[in-house]
């Protein structure tokens, strides 16, 4: 392979180079035809396929059927590697169905904040249990010979300012919180490809990043797979190289091969640079030859994700054993979710189900009696009196209520962050005026993210679905009736009320986002206040009563192997996990404890089982900025197993031997770390992290990295603005057109979706993510028109970036399909 590669790089030109280094028609690398290169084709997926027909957009109608799965959100609340493994298989088996070579997924990055727009699509605000859930989803897809793209790396935490944003956080919680579950990742799965973040981490964008790029992924952790740029994620293409960002995608930006092929001419750019980008694209085609269309049992996928949703949905309440509910008799429901479920996210992942069975499918399918009234609009906010008084009045001879509420792609998307952590007003409305009556409220959610619950303490009962995938709907039946018994618990901490979240008010307001809480993320720093949580991160109720006892702790030379005895004390099959933190010496300032080790253990009725996990001491450490490295601490560690992160049940203490370093902060750091990490200051936060906050950004001139809607703070600007918005405002007309139904819902989600995207992106972002129908001059020509230099912006627009024609599109090339075609068939004549 080495040497097929060597004598590749000899034989490619310049422009073949240039054109290599790029993508193509949107989910595409380009082929070189002359060498029998093929392409290779991707396709989004985190949590299933969203393969796009000719043509599509990121309307649900616009891409070929596929299973949806549940969303990261409730994978990772049933803390079982299994679940993302089989999930991944599934997912590499549909890849191949539809001839697909590498998948954009699974996400890693850490949920920062609870109203962050895509944590749906991330799994845990700790790093531990991401990285292990993240490692065994690529693990499931690799071994089926299809790659993955382990995004988005890395400090992608917020989307209003996504594409311009500014990270600014200290080494060492970049270390031991926000690259971690990527490290773990990389070490233990060792994906095909990388694909880095939108966003810049302390004033230099992810996409130029040498230090993450190159420093880390590949000198630290010996990453030697492709590094991808997140689609429009360019800026300076030569800094790109030279950082270690191989693959520009989607691509077709002239602007970016004209840079590359003058660099190398003038010398700006070093053909060796050029060549290690080249040959980390030419290995992952190596890894993919053409392969014969495979058959799929998307039914069987169907199982599977009813199977995963069962396995993972959070039993947050349930008062006086109020569920199961027992077949017999009449059921009141309410809350349109009923039979119009969200199941998946809204944005790139958006998925066209093979199934989509909604609660009211399954209950019909299960011949259960009930009343239905809807009580709202899913598609609305405030409330339709009408519906509400209908739902009361149904409501009368009933003594439970059964209501499905939650956050609908209306309030919640990637392409924004939530303004609050409320569920819409209709529902609060329905649930109050229920509870006011006197009915014993149970409330089933549907949610890619926490929310408040001011009506806990007067409903029986909770149960938290998350997104649970296209028959989600069967799982919340079987679940609710005692089919299944509940068995997830939360992979985030649940507040109170959002005044409780650290830097709460602060967070996506502006470009630069100031990481002042450092490592005090989710339960670490929640667990040193209890009175703002609601529902601790581990928690989750099951239908089965357990016990814990015999808790061994054996010290070896690089691990610790904890062993504890747990039993099901109750008749009814269930699960428990057995959840590991460890408590470390406090001689720096750290989390009250942190998790190191998990396992989930199934149980018949009486069974008893002895439940073995192995902690990595390397896994102990923490990152000493004044070393520059990480440092076991020399000291005493408390292992707890617990059930939740605030219930202990058993717990052990060992004497470990470590280092005895210095501390790498001033006293004054320490104390307010320590006792108030909710209150650091600017200046304390610059002394702990050695970094400097920037002044705010000038929104005048415009420049190609301005936010979009800085363009209304001129003229000319809104009127481009506003012609740019027209693209989602008629998709949305058009969409408002339809017949009510499924169709219209999806198309509108996609209309909104859109408008979300346009507004937050930038100009230089926008460009290199539209390919022709926008190219660089055209961008450049509306900063320049913009900015009041109308003669540069007309003549900006009608100067086209020149560039040979790709290789693809020469004429005298010939694909190869026999002899000397290395790579096997050209996309274009793909089976």
């Amino acid at each position: 392979m080495e040497k097929n590669i060597s004598t590749l790089l000899n034989i490619l030109n310049l422009e073949e180079k240039a054109a290599l280094v790029a993508g193509t028609n949107f989910m595409y690398t380009n082929p070189v035809p002359r060498l029998g290169i093929r392409s290779i084709r991707m396709s989004d997926g985190p949590h299933g396929l969203r393969v796009q027909k000719e043509g599509g957009d990121n309307g649900v109608s616009q891409s070929e059927p596929s299973t949806a799965f549940p969303t990261a959100a409730l994978t990772a609340c049933g803390w079982n590697e299994e679940n993302l493994y089989k999930m991944g298989q599934a997912m590499a088996h549909e890849a191949k169905y539809y001839g697909i070579d590498v998948i954009l997924g699974p996400g890693v990055n850490i949920k920062r904040n609870p109203l962050g727009g895509r944590n749906f699509e991330y799994f845990s605000e700790d790093p531990f249990l991401t990285g292990k859930l993240g490692a065994a989803e690529v693990k499931g897809i690799q071994e089926e010979n299809i790659g993955v793209s382990c995004k988005h790396f890395a400090l992608n935490n917020a989307e209003n300012y996504r594409f311009l944003g500014n990270s600014i956080c200290d080494e060492r919680a970049m270390r031991e919180i926000y690259l971690k579950p990527f490290e773990i990742v990389v070490k233990e799965a060792k994906p095909q490809t990388v694909m880095c973040a939108y966003n810049q981490i302390n004033g230099t964008y992810c996409s130029e990043n040498h230090f993450l790029l190159t420093d880390v992924l590949r000198k630290e952790w010996g990453f030697n797979g492709l590094v991808m740029t997140d689609w429009g994620a360019t800026h300076n293409r030569i800094k790109m190289l030279e950082a270690g960002l191989d693959l520009e995608m989607p691509g077709d930006t002239n602007i970016c091969r004209k840079w590359i092929i003058d660099g190398i001419r003038e010398k700006r750019l070093s053909m060796d640079v050029l060549d290690k980008a080249v040959r980390n694209v030419l290995n992952l085609v190596e890894k993919h030859p053409a392969q014969e269309k495979k058959t799929i049992d998307f039914h069987k996928h169907a199982h599977l994700s009813y199977e995963i949703a069962s396995d993972c949905a959070v039993l947050l309440k349930n008062d006086d054993g109020i569920l199961p509910l027992k077949k017999e008799g009449e059921v009141f429901i309410t809350g349109e979710l009923f039979e119009k479920m969200r199941y998946q996210g809204a944005g790139s992942s958006m998925i066209n189900p093979v199934e989509y069975i909604t609660p009211k499918t399954a209950f019909d399918n299960h011949q259960v009696k009930y009343v239905y009234a809807k009580g709202y609009k899913e598609n609305a906010v405030k409330s339709d009196n009408k519906l509400l008084f209908e739902a009361l009045q149904a409501a009368d001879r009933f003594d439970k209520a059964l209501v499905f509420a939650g956050l609908t792609d209306y309030v919640e998307s990637e392409g924004c962050d939530r303004n609050d952590m409320s569920l819409p007003e209709n529902q609060l409305n329905l649930i109050n005026a229920l509870l006011k009556k006197g009915k014993e409220v149970i409330v089933v959610l549907y949610l890619g993210s926490p929310v408040e619950l001011p009506f806990v303490n007067g409903v029986k009962a909770i149960l938290n679905m998350y997104l649970p995938g296209e028959v989600g709907g069967e799982a919340t039946y079987s679940l609710l009736f005692g089919e299944k018994n509940p068995s997830g618990k939360l992979a985030e901490t649940w507040v109170k009320s959002y005044k409780e979240v650290p830097y709460g008010n602060y967070f996506s307001k502006k470009a630069d986002e100031i990481y002042k809480e450092s490592i005090f993320v989710g339960y670490r720093y929640y667990l040193n206040h209890p009175e703002k949580i609601l529902f601790p991160f581990g928690f989750g109720l099951s239908y089965s009563c357990f016990e814990y006892d015999d808790l061994v702790i054996k010290e070896e030379k690089d691990a610790i192997r904890v062993s504890v005895n747990v039993k099901n004390t109750s008749f009814v099959y269930g699960a428990e996990i057995v959840q590991i933190y460890v408590k470390a010496p406090n001689k720096v300032f750290r989390a009250q404890k942190e998790l190191k080790g998990f396992a989930k253990v199934y149980l018949k009725p009486n069974e008893k089982k002895k439940v073995e996990i192995q902690i990595r001491k390397d896994d102990l450490r923490y990152w000493n900025i004044a070393e520059k490295r990480y440092v076991l601490e020399d000291g005493e560690y408390e292992i707890q197993a617990c059930s939740n992160s605030m219930k202990v049940e058993l717990s052990s203490s060992l004497n470990i031997q470590g280092e005895n370093i210095p501390f790498p902060n001033s006293k004054n750091v320490e104390d307010m770390y320590r006792n108030s990490p909710e209150l650091i200051s600017d200046k304390i936060f610059e002394e702990m992290s050695g970094l400097l906050i920037p002044k705010p950004r000038k929104r005048k001139p415009i420049t190609l990295e301005s936010r979009f809607t800085d363009l209304k703070g001129t003229f000319i600007g809104k009127i481009l603005f506003n012609a740019v918005l027209s693209v989602a405002k008629k998709q949305e007309k058009k969409a408002k057109k339809l017949p009510d139904g499924p169709e219209r819902d999806n198309q509108l989600k996609g209309a909104f979706f859109l408008k979300r995207i346009l507004e937050s992106n930038s100009l230089i972002t926008m460009t290199m993510s539209a390919g022709t129908s926008c190219p660089y001059n055209f961008a450049k020509g509306m900063m320049d028109l913009a900015n009041g230099h109308i003669i540069r912006g007309v003549k900006d627009i009608c100067s086209p970036i020149k560039v040979p024609p790709l290789p693809k599109d020469e004429r005298e090339a010939k694909i190869k399909t026999q002899g000397d075609n290395i790579y096997g068939k050209d996309e274009n004549n793909r089976s």
